[in-house]
């Protein structure tokens, strides 16, 4: 269910030098209530690292990633722990999404971040971008394409970490609050909670996924999509609907995931769709998840 928006409690703006850290070139990003550091790491011959640190929702959250370019891709390999479930933020956050963001305040969604019951999360994937910042914040779905203002890590430069001179200042959205509201209450719930039902960890997979796909779909019509994009709304909704099948009879079955992601990346499809039909398009480099 879509809430009316609510201010973000902790958007408070604070300046943060980061144009030099053990020599090292930066750019700045201001994120909401923080700045927070972009490397350049094209035309590197060497891989370099940096950290991850826990922001204000989950400060005891941490990580690192080795970073390495390779012929015009940067590849990011990385690794998270003490990461609590998103679901403590609200039952709508479902997933953990990492971004690469630009100097320029385009955000780009390199894939979900999923912890495992001990908290401890890794990902490898890749870009085209050659300078950005790394944060991780909680979603809704995992194929988003523009990210929340729950943002539980970001990325912190290392003594050793290596990029290029040059500073900038550059700002991106966060996808407003009133979208899928923080709830305090149930942050709290959900870590006292200690019962209920225990499920084996596939059929645990199936049923976020259910979720997440259930969320896009409610996105994409709350966005209108019904009359602006009738039919990948369809499409995604038959999806959905074989993934619920698939879960009926076999709730460990893979293919009950398969389709669940696919209906959920479908949906975000009809959502930006319409979004781009109505005339209010994301702005440059978010309606694409690389």
């Amino acid at each position: 269910m879509l809430l009316a928006q609510e201010p973000n409690p902790t958007a408070q703006r604070h300046t943060v030098d980061t144009s030099e850290a053990a020599g090292n070139p930066l750019y700045r990003v201001d994120v909401v209530a923080r700045t927070t550091p972009a490397v350049n790491y094209g035309h590197r011959t060497l891989p370099t690292r940096i950290d991850f640190a826990g922001a204000v929702y989950q400060p005891e959250a941490e990580g690192e990633a080795l970073i390495e370019s390779r012929r015009g891709v940067v590849h990011v390999d990385a690794k998270w722990k003490s990461l609590a479930s998103p679901q403590r933020y609200g039952s709508n956050y479902l997933a953990y999404v990492l971004w690469a963001v630009t100097p320029e305040g385009r955000a780009r969604n390199l894939g979900e971040v999923s912890p495992d019951s001990g908290g401890k999360a890794k990902l490898e994937t890749s870009t085209q971008l050659q300078t950005f910042a790394l944060i991780v914040t909680a979603e809704p779905y995992y194929s988003v394409t523009q990210p929340s203002d729950v943002v539980v890590l970001e990325n912190k430069i290392r003594p050793d970490t290596v990029g290029r001179v040059l500073t900038v200042d550059a700002k991106y959205e966060l996808l407003p609050r009133g979208r899928h509201r923080l709830d305090l209450d149930a942050v709290r719930a959900h870590d006292e909670r200690r019962t209920g039902k225990k499920v084996s960890r596939k059929e645990y997979e199936s049923l976020v996924g259910l979720y997440q796909a259930k969320n896009a779909v409610q996105f994409a019509e709350s966005a209108g999509a019904a009359d602006h994009a009738a039919t990948t709304l369809t499409k995604a909704k038959k999806l959905l609907d074989r993934a619920e099948r698939h879960y009926a009879s076999d709730p460990k079955s893979a293919m009950v995931v398969t389709l669940a992601r696919e209906a959920t990346q479908t949906a975000e499809d009809a959502r930006l769709i319409t979004l781009r039909r109505r005339g209010s398009q994301p702005p440059p480099g978010q309606a694409a998840v690389l």
